[in-house]
């Protein structure tokens, strides 16, 4: 298969057909599961789409060593282009990579700091990111007043910003529109909320809010816990 085949054919035409053009630029959105669900797997999977079509992406782990992100990104795009047949797959990984930079931080880490370092990576060889993927960061202690920052940041700059966020183990605390502690707290400034829910032999994506503030709405795709890819699931 060709790349252009493997754009198009792409399961994340169906997440941003679904979200009616996806999360745009100057927006903020949420994966969030238990944790081991598929989280990273996903906004990986997410963000190589995106390095696919040519746009430069931007890491941010606050949990997993940077090594640890890199093996992600090495194993999805393995499964991509194992499962595709993608004709000149070295050739295209060498070309991908060279448009991502990850990065590593502290959960205390400031947003000033953590700024600092973005724009370090806008005037280095990145240039401007399209997506900015934040993993890891700590939804439990930060307050609307420090998540508005980020909101900021992808207005300011027309980035897209893709969050994850790590549910309780216990009980989920619902709020009134059916979204689980600790992102309910964040619902004002989050554009696009996703919660990931294991199933039997697949985990399903589940729509908590959209563009039009409504959910409910089915989202035709499912992650594969034995490769890490997102798949179509037309049920």
């Amino acid at each position: 298969m060709l790349k252009e085949q493997l754009i198009k054919r792409s399961p994340i035409r169906v997440l941003e057909e679904t979200l009616d053009g996806g999360l745009g630029t100057g927006q903020v959105g949420v994966l969030t599961a238990r944790k081991g669900v598929g989280k990273t797997a996903s906004l990986v999977h997410i963000a190589t789409d995106k390095l696919l079509l040519g746009q430069n992406v931007l890491h941010i782990s606050f949990a997993d060593d940077p090594r640890h992100i890199v093996t992600w990104y090495e194993q999805v795009f393995s499964e991509m282009a194992k499962a595709s047949k993608l004709e000149d797959a070295l050739d295209i990984h060498e070309e991908i990579i060279r448009r991502r930079v990850i990065l590593h931080f502290r959960q205390d880490s400031s947003f000033e700091q953590i700024k600092a370092s973005i724009e370090q990576v806008k005037m280095g060889f990145l240039g401007e990111p399209q997506l900015i993927i934040v993993d890891g960061f700590p939804f439990e202690r930060a307050t609307a007043a420090q998540f508005a920052q980020w909101r900021s940041l992808a207005q300011e700059s027309n980035v897209a910003i893709w969050f994850s966020a790590t549910l309780h183990r216990e009980k989920l605390d619902l709020d009134e529109h059916g979204v689980p502690a600790p992102v309910n707290k964040f619902y004002d400034l989050l554009d696009i909320i996703i919660m990931l829910k294991p199933q039997k032999d697949y985990i399903d994506f589940c729509l908590l809010k959209s563009h039009d503030d409504g959910n409910g709405r089915k989202i035709h795709i499912k992650l594969d816990p034995k490769t890490l890819l997102i798949s179509n699931h037309r049920v």
